[in-house]
């Protein structure tokens, strides 16, 4: 098992997006198990806060133009490998445009996060421009299963989509879904993920590809959906 979490796969990709019914995942998980030699990679579970401007223009982006679209969010892991005893957040703005994702990630202390949002230009330029306020927290456990520098499947399962406020996304203290409280919406359908550098991916995992551009899965889109009265329409009524 290999982990690239900021290697080239992360952050200039490739990617299409599935939603798998039991018996697909069950048959896509055992071949990706035996891809790292029988090893089922732990569950890692994320706290993610989107972030949009006044009139949320980024959620109607998403919603309306998902195959060109733009996505501010933080990320927290549990287990946090590489935290060293620091609570952090990873600050990530994600751009997609016909199937290629470009990401640009900074990792930010906590304590630092309110400062680094509010002068959000000098790190991550794409944002600057306007108020950022968190509109959406969405929680979810992940499988990563990566054993190239290639490509990366990932595996979400238990989506929730919370509201959130201010003082929650960008407090000193880690955002943990027992902080967030009972989600607002919880997606039971599971979301793979399969990311690649361009590169021509296995037979087996190629065949997947859904084809064409707009993407199958959208949890901002989704989320804002369920949380939101005025997105309902743009993402449930089609």
């Amino acid at each position: 098992m290999l982990s690239f979490a900021e290697g080239e796969v992360t952050k200039l990709r490739r990617e299409f997006k599935l939603v798998l019914d039991a018996e697909a995942l069950a048959e896509l998980c055992a071949r990706l198990s035996a891809e790292l030699g029988g090893y089922l990679p732990p569950p890692t579970r994320i706290v993610s806060v989107y972030f949009d401007k006044p009139g949320f223009p980024l959620a109607q982006r998403a919603m309306h133009t998902p195959e060109d679209c733009l996505k501010i969010r933080t990320k927290e892991y549990s287990p946090d490998l590489g935290a060293a005893g620091v609570e952090r957040v990873v600050l990530e703005v994600k751009r997609e445009r016909n199937g290629v994702t470009q990401k640009r990630r900074v990792w930010v202390p906590r304590a630092q996060l309110r400062g680094v949002i509010h002068r959000s230009a000098g790190l991550l330029p794409l944002i600057a421009g306007g108020r950022l306020l968190p509109v959406l927290a969405v929680t979810y456990r992940r499988h990563v299963y990566q054993a190239t520098h290639a490509w990366r499947v990932t595996v979400d399962r238990d989506i929730g989509f919370h509201p959130v406020t201010p003082q929650l996304a960008l407090s000193e203290e880690t955002l943990t879904a027992e902080r967030l409280g009972p989600p607002l919406f919880t997606d039971r359908r599971v979301v793979v993920e399969v990311k690649h550098l361009g590169e021509q991916l296995p037979a087996w995992l190629a065949t997947l590809h859904p084809g064409g551009r707009k993407p199958a899965y959208s949890k901002f889109a989704e989320g804002m959906a369920r949380v939101h009265t005025f997105a309902a329409d743009g993402v449930l009524g089609g």
